[in-house]
């Protein structure tokens, strides 16, 4: 095994119903880097975040974290690789009926056995990373859009995971908000040392937080490069989707 490579999708294939949305993934993502992946809307971004936590199987291939295939394990098998990846939904996914406080002690509490005192030193640590302290008994439903983002970025830190993966956190946020988050992806990667996976449609933020940038591209990854290298690629696919060009503009 390859100790740079923290997380290796090899030959992975996925059909939805009558679609082939994955048709032979191959990616490697390196230790503490935070990769970026592109790609058009529908085209299977985020199902291979699903696949890498086991939400979903693949049809064909591997997938390693750490160079241990998770494709064949059980549910209970999953359970110390789940503890290593962190993630952030796209809408936060925090529990509206549950303060800000007892939903980052939610999943200290679900492994039992951590003590309540380290349970409150984690939550208010993991708050303080994403300037939060001090909204500990708000509920969510009285939050902003971009507090409640960053809740979810504390809930997805609080284990110290190893890999954070995160589903379009920008997504409806203006820009000013979305500039923020990309600055706290930086920051946790910086402050936490973790591998980050983005999947984003937002160039901006892409081009912000990216180390390289995976484009997928009918199934596959078309290529891999730098933010650099890919805002001044002359590659037609890459040039029109990077720049939000629609192939239908060009036939006018």
């Amino acid at each position: 095994m390859d100790d740079d490579i923290a997380i290796r999708y090899a030959g992975v294939q996925k059909r939805l119903g009558r679609q082939q949305v994955l048709r032979g993934v191959d990616l490697e993502i390196r230790r503490g880097e935070c990769l970026v992946v592109i790609g058009r809307s529908g085209g299977g971004k985020s199902v291979l975040l699903k696949h890498l936590i086991g939400l979903m199987k693949p049809d064909s291939g591997r997938i390693e974290v750490d160079g241990q295939d998770v494709v064949p394990l059980s549910e209970v098998e999953l359970v110390p690789i789940r503890k290593k990846i962190g993630i952030v939904f796209q809408g936060g996914a925090l529990f509206d009926s549950l303060t800000v406080e007892a939903n980052l002690a939610f999943p200290l509490r679900e492994e039992r056995g951590t003590p309540a005192a380290e349970i409150t030193d984690r939550v208010r640590e993991a708050l303080d990373a994403v300037g939060m302290l001090g909204h500990e008994k708000k509920m969510p439903g009285e939050l902003s859009g971009g507090m409640r983002k960053r809740v979810a970025f504390a809930r997805a830190i609080i284990r110290k995971p190893e890999v954070v993966l995160y589903d379009e956190p920008t997504t409806g946020l203006d820009p000013i908000m979305a500039d923020s988050i990309d600055q706290l992806i930086v920051k946790m990667r910086e402050r936490y040392g973790v591998t980050s996976i983005v999947v984003t449609h937002d160039m901006h933020s892409a081009y912000t937080i990216a180390h390289r940038i995976a484009m997928l591209h009918e199934g596959r990854i078309y290529t891999v490069d730098t933010p650099d290298h890919m805002r001044q690629s002359a590659d037609p696919i890459i040039h029109k989707f990077v720049n939000g060009i629609s192939a239908d503009v060009t036939d006018l």
